[in-house]
């Protein structure tokens, strides 16, 4: 009987454990789009200030950070506590990341495409 009853609880608590346990994930302040346009704004502040003598670096990312604080409504502190968030939910970080990266490759996309207003005269 005492080997019928551990068996059982064995039975019970290996249930238990294989039941979907969900991740507790911290709270983002931004919506998916708004982090999206976060991004896009970060990715073009940090190639701003990386090619920008290293002199002047310091001084220019607080300009550059207060431009994208500015384009997004949100605040600098906002934005990277939501980057920082999303460390902990690789998933939704790449998902984001990726549409930031196609955004960007949009943009781009539509500047080398676009059709020149300067017209050659051949005549």
């Amino acid at each position: 009987m005492v080997k019928y009853a551990f068996i059982v609880v064995l039975i019970f608590l290996g249930m238990m454990s294989c039941g979907k346990k969900e991740k507790m994930y911290p709270k983002l302040e931004m919506t998916p789009d708004e982090i999206v346009h976060a991004m896009v704004q970060m990715y073009a502040a940090n190639a701003a200030i990386h090619i920008n003598d290293v002199k002047y670096r310091d001084s220019t990312s607080n300009k550059y950070f207060a431009q994208v604080a500015q384009l997004t409504g949100k605040s600098i502190e906002v934005i990277r506590s939501d980057f920082d968030k999303l460390q902990s939910m690789p998933d939704s970080l790449l998902v984001l990341q990726n549409r930031a990266l196609d955004t960007l490759r949009t943009i781009q996309e539509n500047q080398l495409f676009k059709p020149s207003k300067i017209s050659i005269g051949l005549n």
